[in-house]
């Protein structure tokens, strides 16, 4: 296979630590779009000098409902079914209190799901005697996705999945898993924060639910989560409640409560709208770039990557089936202790994550095959 070497979907001038780096990231951080910190850095300067003239109450709709039409290109989507807050976390904390499935029903998940995906699921069960469901992954941190799909029957109420796993980068097929959970009355609830920007999503797929956080690889900032939720769980009553959960929210009468008949229900409160302007403007770029052309460039140079370290010996966790990974690679090198390798690594300015006991690599779209060489050559220098 022949490579452009320097070709890059993400540009530099929008992403420069791209050009001093060899960052290998995202899955933690994503390199944040130039555009978006840009539109962030605006809003937060407009409000100290002139307040609400700069941001008024009509501003504070638009820059939510500007994100939630990105949001909703992002997942093929209805804008009336996207919803925007602070974080996935409290989005998801939201909606499995208006779910809140009852005692005698099960919630599934995976043991790689990660902590804020499945806490508040956890949380809900401990409230209703409903009961937590693990399918455990081997040893290379793989999940047999037909033991999951067999482990769904007529008792649960909701399987929770991560659209990409974060440890292993093992990708899920979402219409497979929504029809086994409709088969059986439940629901399929979607954690995107480790896909969304990297891998399509589409949710007429019969997705119920669908978050994601956007400091990943949408390349947007902290603070700020966006939620798809089907029309049937519109009609729900959110966990979480504040002055945004009314239908006409600017009303500020206590003594009322009438929910939106739209995702909007699930937006609560005040939050650093600046942040929702930063997400737009990176989302927007994800957009135009193609989530589909950064699938094929992230799955070109992880491929690689994978290769490389496998030439150097390293044990790659996760599916050996290509059509089941992401630009996530998981590896693990015999002999080196994956915490002190961390650590050397980032001193030869190779930027990954040390999780558990193995490094965690996420190439995107701003990295191209000169990045996974010079990050293969360092390993190497220094196995």
């Amino acid at each position: 296979m022949s490579f452009d070497n320097s070709f890059r979907l993400g540009a530099a001038d929008v992403f420069p630590p791209a050009e001093r780096h060899v960052y290998l990231d995202a899955a933690s951080v994503g390199l944040s779009h130039k555009g978006g910190a840009a539109a962030i850095s605006r809003w937060q300067n407009a409000l100290a000098e002139e307040g609400t003239i700069a941001f008024d109450e009509q501003a504070e709709v638009e820059c939510l409902d500007n994100l939630n039409t990105a949001a909703a290109g992002l997942f093929n989507a209805d804008p009336d079914g996207i919803a925007i807050a602070s974080s996935e976390t409290v989005l998801m904390q939201s909606l499995a209190w208006a779910v809140m499935p009852a005692k005698g029903r099960r919630v599934l998940a995976t043991n790689n799901t990660h902590p804020s995906t499945i806490y508040p699921w956890k949380r809900v069960c401990d409230h209703t005697g409903a009961e937590l469901t693990w399918m455990r992954a081997d040893s290379s941190l793989t999940i047999d996705v037909d033991a999951l799909e067999d482990m769904i029957d007529d008792d649960t109420a909701v399987v929770v999945l991560s659209h990409v796993e974060w440890g292993s980068g093992q990708v899920y097929e979402l219409a497979r898993f929504a029809d086994a959970a409709h088969r059986h009355g439940a629901l399929l609830v979607v954690d995107a924060t480790q896909s969304a920007g990297q891998v399509p999503i589409d949710v007429t797929t019969g997705v119920d639910a669908v978050a994601t956080s956007t400091y990943k690889w949408l390349c947007g900032p902290f603070g700020t989560g966006m939620m798809y939720v089907a029309p049937a769980l519109q009609q729900l009553n959110p966990g979480i409640l504040g002055w945004r959960s009314h239908k006409d929210m600017w009303d500020f009468q206590p003594d009322r409560l009438e929910l939106p008949d739209t995702a909007k229900r699930y937006e609560f409160g005040t939050m650093a709208y600046g942040t929702a302007y930063g997400a737009y403007e990176s989302v927007r770029h994800i957009l135009d770039t193609g989530v589909d052309r950064i699938a094929a460039h992230n799955r070109r140079i992880a491929d690689h990557l994978i290769d490389g370290l496998k030439g150097l010996g390293a044990e790659i966790l996760g599916p050996e089936d290509k059509a089941h990974r992401s630009a996530i690679v998981a590896a693990r090198f015999p002999g080196r202790n994956s915490r002190e390798f961390a650590q050397t690594l980032k001193e030869a300015n190779v930027i990954a994550s040390l999780r558990r006991d193995f490094i965690r690599f996420s190439p995107h779209y701003y990295n191209n095959i000169d990045d996974i060489d010079q990050g293969l050559a360092a390993i190497s220098a220094h196995l």
